[in-house]
């Protein structure tokens, strides 16, 4: 089992963009977008943490379907 889940954890990692993992390099890439947006107060400071908590919950779960 512990075989499985080690390669299972490996191909996610095997796919990159410019050398960062790509599930690393998503979460980057939604970071800069909401960044961008609460520094153009299209967001406020309670929205956008509550934009980053949403955006991860999605991503993890995402992650396990």
């Amino acid at each position: 089992m512990s075989e499985s889940l080690s390669e299972s954890v490996n191909d996610t990692h095997d796919l990159t963009f410019f050398g960062i993992p790509q599930d690393i390099a998503l979460v980057l890439a939604i970071d800069a977008v909401l960044i961008s947006l609460r520094l153009a107060n299209v967001l406020t400071t309670n929205r956008f943490i509550g934009a980053k908590v949403l955006g991860t919950s999605v991503l993890i779960g995402a992650h396990y379907l």
